[in-house]
């Protein structure tokens, strides 16, 4: 079953109709109908309002599992994994809307710094090793440039990559940290380069 099959039937179960959980999840029938229609998951506050409401677990509504996570007795805070990937090499299309196909749960101290503003998004490529392996995770935030160099969730030409940039002057360096890809380099008033967010966290692929 799918997520939102799995709250079809805990409404049910729970007696409860959908304008129900719409008032006390915050969010019109509008907004569900949607993500329903779209196949996605909601944004992880969302998620959590959602399995309170229903007397269930997140971890359920996601992945069909039984086991209850306890968000609120946790040192972590669930983000959604984005329906795309980031490359670390020749650059991965990037679709218009931002769909989530899971959660997955990182540092409390990530969503108390960032708030909602965060997303993980699978890495493809080898031009970023060896911080970056190609199957790794990342959390980003989708604030811009923090005025500070690191590894940065970009898009160029409608192409999304995960690269290390550094500002030089009035220049913006775009960085593969491995040696056999070259740097180049752009203007900062340049619009071939737009900055979606800081790399936060890297979870790596087994």
């Amino acid at each position: 079953m799918t997520f939102w099959e799995r709250v079809e039937q805990a409404l049910e179960q729970n007696n409860i109709t959908e304008a129900e959980l719409s008032r006390r999840i915050g969010v019109s029938q509008a907004g569900i109908t949607g993500w329903k229609q779209r196949g996605s998951i909601p944004r992880a506050d969302v998620a959590i309002k959602t399995a309170e409401v229903l007397n269930t677990s997140v971890d359920y509504l996601v992945n069909g599992s039984l086991d209850t996570m306890h968000i609120k007795k946790s040192n972590t805070f669930l983000v959604p994994i984005l329906n795309q990937e980031l490359s670390a090499g020749k650059g991965e299309l990037l679709p218009e809307d931002d769909i989530a196909n899971g959660l997955v749960p990182i540092p409390y101290r990530l969503h108390k710094e960032f708030g909602n503003n965060l997303a993980a998004l699978h890495v493809h490529g080898d031009s970023m090793k060896p911080t970056l392996n190609d199957g790794d995770m990342i959390v980003c935030d989708s604030l811009g440039w923090d005025n500070s160099d690191g590894i940065y969730a970009i898009r160029m030409n409608g192409s999304g990559f995960v690269k290390r940039i550094q500002v030089v002057g009035q220049k913006i360096l775009v960085i593969s940290d491995n040696p056999k890809y070259k740097t180049f380099e752009e203007s900062v008033n340049s619009d071939a380069i737009q900055i979606i967010g800081k790399v936060r966290l890297v979870i790596q692929a087994l």
